[in-house]
């Protein structure tokens, strides 16, 4: 137990300096070279985790020492071959296998459902910070080919991951999928707003930050497993429920704030078709953390024994289908009107 305190005091400060490093890089070697120091220290932490077996560690080290290579065998070639887009493809599809994004984001659900829940924040969080920074250089070679690349493999398979998490009941699953969803905003303002982009990473990196660390002191891993009841301070029971509102842009929340602000920008460069792909993924994200509050209430009600005629809590799992879209069509009410 102490040795696993003892190895964050070293390596974290190590993985911290790494991603403030990239910010002073100006060459792609440099850029690498970072990228392996931070997954080194990452690696470290991760290996003293007792809940990831040691083949998902070594999946996760061999994905990222592949996406790395790639980044630099691309970026040595770039300038001495005729070839200068393929090799700028190449590096931007590193970057999102990196990232966890679709279709490359199998191995992220894997890892993230095994961390723990210290390192599930530095995994959707801090360490998204070097692949999106690469990525926005990647933007500045102002590709329009690259440009419609990324925005309709972005706008498509997010669609399909909100369709996939509609129906999960693992905490971390559920932090795993808004995740991406959150990195989609974040990837789609990048183009539009570079001070933007890094206000809502930040207002992003503080509310999961309160609410993983919660979820960790009250040992939260499934739905089945929140109830208010848990809470002995009622005061962190409507701070988590804040939390969550916000998370899923709740208005007068920061999180629905960051949200106006980027439909504005898109709005101004015409991306309306953008614009509503991107409300439908962030309604989906909404339903997620709504969804958390709804079965806390519910099991609420179960554990003092009320009886609805209308909801039969002895066989509710089997209910969850029908729930989980009635509050999918309450939704869609709310973000119409």
């Amino acid at each position: 137990m102490y040795m696993n305190y003892y190895i964050y005091i070293l390596f974290f400060p190590m993985m911290l300096i790494s991603n403030f490093m990239i910010f002073l890089s100006n060459t792609w070697v440099t850029n690498w070279m970072i990228m392996e120091i931070n997954l080194i220290s990452f690696i470290m932490m991760m290996i003293f985790d007792k809940n990831l077996k040691n083949e998902l560690l070594m999946n996760y080290f061999l994905l990222q020492t592949f996406n790395s290579y790639i980044f630099l065998f691309s970026s040595l070639l770039m300038n001495y071959m005729n070839m200068m887009f393929f090799f700028i493809f190449l590096m931007n599809l590193a970057m999102l296998t990196k990232l966890g994004i679709p279709p490359f984001y199998v191995w992220y659900l894997k890892i993230m459902m095994n961390l723990n829940w210290l390192n599930l924040l530095f995994m959707s969080t801090i360490q998204k910070i070097i692949p999106m920074f690469i990525f926005m250089m990647l933007i500045s070679f102002n590709s329009k080919n690259l440009f419609f690349f990324n925005v309709l493999m972005i706008l498509f398979f997010m669609f399909i991951i909100s369709i996939l998490g509609l129906n999960q009941i693992n905490m971390k699953l559920i932090l795993a999928y808004s995740s991406m969803i959150q990195i989609s905003w974040m990837m789609m303002l990048s183009y539009l707003n570079e001070l933007i982009f890094l206000n809502y990473f930040i207002i992003y990196f503080i509310i999961s930050m309160n609410l993983i660390l919660m979820f960790n002191k009250m040992n939260f891993l499934n739905l089945n497993q929140f109830s208010i009841l848990k809470f002995n301070n009622k005061f962190i029971y409507i701070f988590m429920m804040m939390l969550l509102l916000s998370l899923s842009s709740i208005p007068p929340m920061f999180g629905f704030l960051m949200k106006w602000i980027s439909i504005d920008l898109m709005s101004k460069k015409l991306l309306f078709l953008m614009i509503l792909m991107m409300i439908f993924n962030s309604l989906v994200s909404m339903f997620f953390y709504i969804r958390i509050m709804f079965y806390s209430l519910m099991l609420n009600f179960y554990s003092m024994k009320m009886n609805f005629k209308f909801l039969n809590f002895k066989n509710y799992m089997n209910n969850n289908f029908l729930m989980n879209w009635l509050m999918f069509v309450m939704l869609m009410i709310y973000e119409i009107f």
